[in-house]
């Protein structure tokens, strides 16, 4: 009996033996993603919790190498330039351009404050092969702490991106020769894609509408406030920039919209093409300004009512406002 005990043990631990080298055999790619020397692998300590709406199924990711590292504002907000060389070509990839950072099935979106390369810039222009992050390094917690995870990487190290499909905006990705008037009205680190837009707008030698930013922020932390006037600097006809600081308990309201944006009572509404106001900060900024974005019943993002303070502007229907 003991030597049949003994047969049996040692036929279950060759079964495991096999299961394991099986198992290593099926996933050779896994190996890759998590390179000991890469900082993909210290995430497991200070890793963001899971989002209730992240979807685990998403593409690997293309891990990233850090090139630098620079300050912007007064806080303690980076932008980071990433390598995205390996990607292969992102030339005329729609703007405002976006990725996901994905940390063991754990995702954030972020948007990228440079443009994406067009197919006329040169393939050895090192800033085509680039991704630059504005990121604020909020502490972890509870489906938060990938702006922490990002802030505490070192130059050469490894952050696992995914380039995002393009953004349909009512319908439509373009966001060049579309609108007369674009309206940027953003918060925080919101201001990312709207920097995109502008810049995007601002570089057609096809189209020549208005841009107007309105860039919310505390105090005198204002992210990429020197980039936001080189662009006004540059384009002095055809953008505007207004600085709202809400320290002191300033809030927006429809005059100040009213005045920013020049919107003039005008009899009938403005046409579609006419004007567009892109909202871009956090959940109760959005909700303030303009009504949060909600989820249908495939738990994607869709607009939701118009409400807040664009809603009194009698002026304005939900076909002029998107939020991101």
């Amino acid at each position: 009996m003991r030597n049949s005990s003994k047969i049996s043990n040692h036929r279950i631990f060759v079964v495991a033996i096999a299961i394991m080298i099986a198992a290593r055999r099926l996933l050779p790619q896994t190996s890759q993603l998590l390179n000991p020397n890469s900082i993909f692998t210290r995430a497991n300590t200070h890793a963001p919790s899971l989002s209730k709406h992240a979807h685990p199924s998403h593409p690997i990711p293309y891990l990233m190498p850090l090139i630098s590292t620079r300050p912007t504002g007064t806080g303690d907000s980076k932008i980071l330039t990433f390598d995205s060389s390996e990607c292969g070509s992102l030339a005329n990839l729609s703007v405002p351009q976006g990725v996901k950072l994905v940390i063991n099935d754990k995702v954030k979106s972020y948007s990228p404050v440079n443009l994406p390369p067009s197919s006329s810039d040169s393939v050895s222009d090192s800033n085509s092969h680039t991704i630059e992050l504005l990121v604020k390094p909020y502490p972890p917690v509870p489906s938060g702490g990938f702006g922490k995870f990002l802030c505490d990487l070192d130059v050469g190290e490894t952050a696992p991106l995914i380039i995002k499909p393009d953004r349909q905006i009512h319908g439509s990705s373009n966001v060049t020769d579309r609108w007369e008037k674009v309206c940027l009205l953003g918060g925080g680190t919101g201001i990312a894609p709207l920097l995109q837009i502008a810049r995007a707008n601002l570089q057609d030698e096809d189209s020549k509408p208005e841009v107007i930013m309105v860039s919310v922020n505390r105090g005198d932390d204002v992210l990429m406030k020197p980039e936001i006037d080189a662009l006004a600097s540059a384009h002095p006809d055809r953008f505007k920039v207004h600085y709202l600081d809400t320290s002191e308990g300033s809030r927006g309201t429809p005059e100040f919209i009213r005045g920013a944006f020049r919107i003039t009572p005008s009899t009938p509404i403005p046409q579609d093409d006419e004007l567009m106001i892109l909202i871009c900060g956090s959940d109760g900024f959005v909700d303030y300004w303009a009504g949060g974005i909600v989820r249908d019943e495939n738990n994607k993002k869709v607009q939701g009512t118009l409400r807040g303070v664009l809603a009194e502007i009698e002026e304005l229907n939900a076909e002029h406002i998107y939020k991101f």
